[in-house]
């Protein structure tokens, strides 16, 4: 039944989403009677259809919320998670890849705080976050005060499955901490408070990142690996599946640490280092 609801459902939510502020707009030009007024009609348009586009989007999202949650799920309409996932998706969506009305919406702090809550975001509202940032699920993302969030990073709080199905998980980025431009950030991650995550570099999913550490650029923290506090990982540095690292180890460039292990010190750190030589002996920060 709901696979054969979902494409009149789309049909209905998208004409409503984009006809609606465009009528509403039309509408308020007609009544107008003086010329000025109507040319202050035209002066505020584009943040007015903002405004009204991502609160009709915001609203129709509301009934769909409650699915998104946490776990793995059959990739099928008939579910019912996955097709709330889908309307849900198709809400937000249309707000984020109609980039002109994204950046109005992200540009306004007031109408960044409408947008979020009326998708479900219940986290701080002083975080930094740009139009091509992909992020989605919003009543699972959690940003702290000052979490700077780069260019072209990408928060998958949601990954597609082989088997058909979709696993989906929580994302927290803690206060004052940096996803670089191009990052990847699987679901449920947790990146603690200040913390450093290079261009460029890949965390899987239910890693965590502890507080005050930094990952250089391109470098990959696989599924379920725990990074310490203040640890320091060089350029291209590999953390292996469920793989620890104590406090304040520091990886030179390019090391390798295999799936399973726990580094414990120092010296169980520099094994795994390919050129020991670019282990640093400070920590600088910019």
């Amino acid at each position: 039944m709901r696979r054969v609801m979902f494409p009149y459902l789309v049909f209905c939510y998208t004409t409503m989403i984009y006809g609606l502020p465009a009528i509403t707009l039309t509408a308020l030009y007609q009544v107008m009677s003086g010329t000025w007024l109507k040319v202050g009609v035209i002066a505020v348009a584009p943040v007015a259809y903002a405004a009204i586009l991502a609160t009709i989007a915001g609203l129709f999202s509301l009934p769909h919320q409650k699915y998104i949650v946490a776990g793995t799920f059959r990739r099928d309409l008939n579910e019912p998670l996955y097709f709330h996932r889908r309307m849900y998706g198709l809400c937000w969506t249309s707000v984020y890849y109609f980039k002109v009305v994204y950046y109005i919406c992200l540009t306004i702090p007031r109408l960044k705080a409408l947008t979020f809550r009326l998708f479900g975001y219940r986290g701080n509202l002083d975080f930094t976050i740009y139009p091509d940032t992909w992020v989605r699920d919003l009543p699972l993302l959690r940003f702290e005060e000052g979490a700077y969030l780069a260019n072209r990073a990408t928060l998958g709080s949601n990954i597609v499955m082989t088997n058909g199905t979709i696993r989906v998980g929580s994302i927290t980025v803690g206060k004052n901490s940096c996803i670089g431009y191009l990052a990847l950030v699987g679901p449920g991650t947790c990146v603690g408070g200040n913390v450093e995550v290079g261009l460029a570099t890949a965390v899987g999913i239910n890693a965590v990142i502890a507080d005050g550490a930094r990952i250089g650029p391109s470098s990959a923290i696989s599924h379920g690996a725990m990074i310490g506090e203040e640890c320091y990982l060089g350029e291209l540095s590999y953390v292996g599946a469920c793989s620890r690292l104590a406090a304040n180890i520091k990886l030179a460039a390019n090391s390798q640490v295999p799936a399973r292990k726990h580094v414990c010190d120092q010296a169980a750190a520099n094994r795994f280092a390919t050129r020991r030589a670019n282990i640093p002996e400070a920590l600088p920060r910019a």
